[in-house]
């Protein structure tokens, strides 16, 4: 039951990155698929996404 949560929010993160690159024409701005995204956006939802687009534009 576990695993399967698990293999859920890492499955729905990349599939978020995959949504937030198709905009990256009117945004600029283009995440990669790396594991520290995949792990920051599937712990800590919302949060952790803002935190890869912010890290992205800064650095």
């Amino acid at each position: 039951m576990k695993i399967t949560r698990i293999f859920t929010r890492l499955l729905l993160a990349t599939i978020s990155i995959f949504i937030f690159n198709s905009f990256s024409g009117i945004t600029q701005i283009t995440l990669s698929l790396n594991i520290f995204n995949i792990v920051m956006i599937s712990v800590f939802d919302i949060f952790g996404f803002i935190l890869c687009v912010v890290l992205n534009i800064v650095l």
